[in-house]
């Protein structure tokens, strides 16, 4: 990482911080801890992250102790890529399906001039 690249930094309270100490101690890893201005009971913990396994370890860490983190820009959940496929289909279904307007002039054009008519009235045998 460069200097101009931020460091993560994690937000944790009192009861919290002996448990990233430990971590930090543990990874060898660079820290400096200062106290938030808006809580006397939270403190900002930046770390100084060097290598991708590191920031992987550190990423599993947070997740398990589900502390917050902030700091490296802001994470999103990837856009579903398409290939376009499923708009092909829709366009295809959406052209090819005939309104009932042109469905019920094909059946009428479909009957026969010479077909038989059925009455179907009772009364008259």
């Amino acid at each position: 990482m460069s200097k101009t690249d931020e460091k993560p930094v994690i937000l944790a309270k009192r009861k919290n911080i002996q448990t990233i100490f430990d971590y930090c101690l543990e990874q060898k890893v660079e820290f400096k801890v200062s106290p938030r201005t808006i809580s006397n009971d939270e403190w900002e913990v930046e770390l100084g992250i060097d290598s991708i396994k590191m920031a992987i370890a550190l990423g599993m860490f947070v997740r398990e102790n589900k502390l917050d983190m902030y700091g490296m820009g802001e994470f999103s959940k990837p856009k579903p890529v398409s290939n376009g496929k499923k708009s092909d289909e829709k366009e295809k279904t959406a052209t090819s399906a005939p309104s009932l307007t042109d469905l019920m002039s094909n059946v009428a054009a479909d009957e026969p001039a010479n077909a038989l008519n059925l009455d179907l009235n009772t009364n008259n045998n």
